[in-house]
């Protein structure tokens, strides 16, 4: 690891949440900073279908300026890749989502100034996935397991010590429903538009959570929340069911087809 060298990671968000004309203004500055800089296409996507590579971008430097979306959520996308070894590096954060275009210019060029060479190199990821899949926030979530049985497509898996996002591409598009009835407010969504707890915010109105998370409650789940989450676990083993019947016939055709070539 270069002990000097410091980098600039930005994350050229695909999620519609940074105006882009902030997008823009990042991006061409870059391009005269006296930095490494990276931009990858989706550090969501990056941090659940490939981590080796952002693994591989905070190996190159001991210093990153990290710019993108809210600081909670990025910091939770790369301590998801690199677990305890984000403690090793210096990292601060650059909130796209409420900063004017002089003040976000002159804190690029402060960080930047007179380290390195101007270099920029771009990754992409680009599977099609709109990677909309939920983020915890362990700092907060107390292994309730309501989020993981509330999920119908196996996207959380639950011990008694723990609960962890396993499936990811499992979850629904635009569905932030299990953030919504979290009872510790430890889901985030870090697409999700509305902003606010859900989707990442640094700063949580806790009376404020709690009557909307009693009115989504009452809402998703009604006055017997025991029981909707029973018949959830029910619906979901049913459908775990069918997918394996499905995949048992696919893979039966496909021997016979075989069968009959030879």
């Amino acid at each position: 690891m270069n002990e000097q060298k410091r980098g600039v990671l930005f994350c050229h968000c695909q999620g519609g949440t940074v105006n882009p004309e902030i997008s823009g203004q990042v991006r061409s500055t870059l391009e005269q900073l006296n930095a490494d800089s990276i931009v990858v296409t989706d550090l969501c996507g990056l941090a659940a279908v490939n981590p080796a590579k952002i693994n591989g971008i905070l190996s190159a430097c001991s210093d990153f300026l990290v710019i993108g979306c809210y600081p909670r959520t990025m910091s939770l996308l790369l301590k998801q890749v690199a677990g305890t070894n984000i403690n090793q590096l210096s990292i601060s954060y650059l909130n796209l989502l409420n900063i004017e275009l002089e003040e976000l210019v002159d804190q690029l060029k402060r960080y930047a100034n007179g380290n390195g060479t101007p270099s920029i190199r771009e990754i992409s990821e680009d599977s099609g996935w709109p990677s909309w899949y939920p983020v915890i926030d362990y700092e907060r979530c107390t292994a309730c397991g309501q989020c993981a049985d509330f999920c119908l497509f196996g996207v959380y898996d639950k011990t008694p010590e723990k609960v962890t996002v396993v499936y990811p591409q499992g979850c629904k598009n635009q569905c932030p429903a299990c953030a919504r009835i979290c009872p510790a407010t430890a889901i985030i969504f870090p697409k999700y538009k509305q902003g606010g707890a859900i989707g990442g915010s640094d700063d949580i109105d806790e009376t404020a959570e709690q009557k909307r998370q009693a009115q989504d409650i009452e809402t998703i789940l009604g006055n017997d929340i025991y029981l909707a989450l029973q018949k959830r676990k029910a619906k979901r083993a049913s459908i775990i069911r069918d997918e394996e019947m499905k995949r048992a016939l696919n893979e039966r055709n496909t021997a016979l087809q075989e069968s009959k070539l030879k």
